[in-house]
Parts: structure tokens; sequence; C-alpha cells
């Protein structure tokens, strides 16, 4: 075969997969509404199971886990089972179509998303106070989003971590930091009431806090984050250990 032969062949071989690309896309673009409206309904479908079958799953992990122990990697598979059905993730997903649909199979589902939160922090801190205390805004944040008169699956165990949650804040949390806050004032007080006192026995080589104030365990409570009393101390005794006498070093 010559040449030219094989140049027509190719030109051929060309023009066969424009018509082919042609003819293709000509009976995509001829798709019938009836088919677009099929398809459209399958996605919906489709859309709504996966949102209920989600659903149905992070309700299996509620009824076996003990809310009072409760396991973080289940909660947290239970908190992503929930936000299946809930407004965010229609909302997200731009299927509004489906929303009305999935409140009626799938009730409360945003609720019991926030519970699967609240029961996330609990499980990650060892506890409802440790948690309050490390994650305040968040564990109370999504607790205050459960109706006090929630009413759907699994009411009971769900209003009895509410009401733990606040029971425990109102009652522990909230008291303990009051204690501490007044401690510190007391102490904040005596120093400032002492404070002309001490700074008439210091004399020009002291150092710039009075050590028998806290040499006395007055101020024990006070921070030290620099670790400037300690290396202080440290420094001292060396002196005094290494032959510098007892003259106070400074």
């Amino acid at each position: 075969m010559d040449h030219g032969s094989n140049t027509s062949i190719y030109i051929y071989r060309i023009i066969g997969c424009l018509l082919l690309s042609i003819i293709s896309f000509s009976i995509l673009g001829c798709e019938t509404k009836a088919d677009i409206e099929t398809r459209e309904q399958n996605q919906r479908y489709s859309f709504i199971n996966r949102s209920i079958e989600s659903y149905q799953k992070g309700i299996e992990i509620f009824h076996e886990m003990d809310f009072a122990h409760p396991d973080q990697n289940k909660a947290k598979e239970a908190a992503t089972a929930f936000f299946g059905g809930t407004p965010d993730h229609i909302r997200l997903s731009e299927r509004n179509d489906c929303a009305s649909t999935i409140a009626k199979v799938c009730p409360n589902a945003e609720v019991l998303y926030y519970t699967a939160n609240c029961l996330e922090i609990i499980a990650e801190w060892g506890g409802i106070e440790k948690g309050i205390i490390v994650k305040n805004s968040m564990l109370l944040y999504y607790a205050g989003l459960i109706p006090e008169n929630y009413n759907g699956p699994l009411k009971k165990k769900v209003l009895e971590l509410r009401s733990q949650i606040f029971d425990i804040n109102e009652n522990v949390v909230k008291p303990k930091k009051a204690a501490q806050e007044a401690r510190h004032k007391q102490l904040q007080d005596e120093y400032n009431r002492t404070y002309s006192e001490r700074v008439a026995k210091m004399s020009g080589n002291a150092p710039y806090y009075d050590e028998e104030y806290y040499a006395a365990g007055h101020y024990e409570e006070d921070y030290d984050d620099d670790g400037y009393r300690l290396d202080h101390r440290e420094a001292r005794e060396h002196h005094r250990q290494s032959g510098g006498g007892t003259r106070r070093w400074r």
C-alpha cells in the first residue's frame, strides 16, 4: 500500500471518530424531561435513604452507650451519624427538597447531634466537671441547645444528661471557682496590708521580694511562672555551701 492510501485511511478514521462523537452528544442531548425528572427523583431518594440509615445507626449507638461513662469514639461516631439528619447537613448538601421528609423520618436529629457532642467532650476529659472546666463554653453551649421539654427519642437519657451538666455547673464548678477567687482576694488583701511593713524591713541588698513572707507559707499559692524564686533560692544555697558565708546572696 502506498503512502497516499495510508494518509487517506488516517483521515477517514479521524472523520469517523468525529462523527461518532457528534452522534453520542446528540443522543445525550436528547434526554427527555421525563428522564431528567426520574434521575432527579432517584438522587432525592438516595439522599433520603442515606440520611435515614445514618440516623438509625446513631440511635443504635445511643441505645447501647452508657451516658454516665461515654466512649469518645462512639460519641464521635454518633455525632457524625446524627448530622446526616440535621438542617445543616441538608443545607450544605443543597437538598432543600428533602428537608420535610427527613424531618419526619429522622425526628429530633439535631437535638441528638447536640447530645452526642456533649458526650464526646465529657468522654474526652473524663467527666462532666472536667469537661465544663476545660471546655466550658462548648459543653454548656451544646447542653443549652437541648430543649428542657425535649420529648423525642431517648428522652430519659438525653434529659438526664442535660440536667447533670447544668447541676454540676451550678453546684460544683461555680462554687469552686468562687472559693478560688475569694482565696485569691484574701491573699492579695493580706499582701497589700503588710506591704509597708515588709518594705520597711528590706535592706539595700535584699531581694525584691520579702523572703520571710514567702518562707512562712503566707503566699504559697502565688504563681512562679518564670521560676525566679526557685532559681534564686537554689543559687543562694549553692553560694552558702561553697563557702560564701551567711551574708544574704544578692
